[in-house]
């Protein structure tokens, strides 16, 4: 694990709170460091957040390990359509109606008469607004860490290591980054894998099929789940731990 800091997660804080303060502009990024995932989670928790203060309701989550709770997507518990609402914003080429017809729909599944969907948390807006600033800042200290041992390791001559080619930021110029090679096990056959910043629970697909499925990832802090065979469309998500990149190169999920 990419030990940071103090200087590096002061800075990894002024980017995660720029971001969820919708600035985005005045970001100073070093070479080698991509924030598209954590911009594109801020827009989309934002949105989250603008459904839920609509409808009055608490925001779904679950735990972490032996931690505390991190928001859930609403994506992941959303209508077929819901992609259309893309990253954190009422789009108006859908206008009213389809903002209504969101709004309708969670008030129904997230009710706030005291039932809340099966198998998730509550935490207030304010909870969720605290956790994913201070879990999504320890998140990209250990990437920004991570991209200057690469740095250091890169002068000195030392072993090569997997690189990604990423946008750097949504919508701009793609970038190599550092990469940490991984693989995720588990006990069935034939599933698809799925990641998520342990900050913010959203699906990323990240391969097929078990056992294992293989894939690079940027440094920081992971939860895995898996969908398919028995069970369907559904990810499960295994939050029983975190996987801290670079560190241990596998993980195994019990599905």
């Amino acid at each position: 694990m990419a030990e940071y800091t103090e200087d590096e997660a002061r800075r990894a804080g002024r980017i995660v709170g720029n971001l969820l303060s919708r600035e985005r502009s005045g970001f100073d990024l070093q070479q080698g460091l991509s924030i598209v995932d954590v911009e594109d989670d801020s827009d989309e928790f934002l949105g989250d957040l603008e459904i839920l203060s609509a409808i009055g309701v608490d925001v779904p989550a679950l735990r972490i390990g032996d931690k505390d709770s991190v928001p859930v997507s609403l994506s992941l518990i959303g209508p077929e359509s819901f992609p259309l609402r893309r990253r954190g914003r009422f789009s108006p080429f859908f206008g009213p109606y389809f903002r209504d017809y969101l709004l309708d729909y969670y008030h129904r599944v997230l009710r706030a008469d005291g039932d809340f969907v099966r198998g998730f948390e509550r935490m207030s807006r304010e909870q969720a607004q605290s956790s994913f600033l201070r879990r999504a800042t320890d998140f990209l200290a250990v990437r920004i860490a991570a991209v200057r041992d690469f740095d250091d390791d890169r002068r000195r001559g030392g072993p090569s290591r997997a690189t990604l080619n990423i946008l750097q930021r949504p919508g701009g110029a793609r970038i190599s980054v550092p990469g940490c090679l991984f693989s995720v096990s588990t006990n069935s056959e034939g599933l698809r894998v799925f990641w998520s910043g342990g900050y913010y629970i959203s699906g990323n697909y990240f391969g097929h099929p078990t056992t294992p499925a293989k894939g690079v990832l940027q440094a920081g802090s992971y939860v895995f789940g898996v969908d398919g065979g028995a069970y369907g469309d559904d990810v499960q998500w295994d939050t029983s731990a975190l996987c801290t990149l670079p560190g241990e190169p596998s993980v195994h999920l019990n599905y």
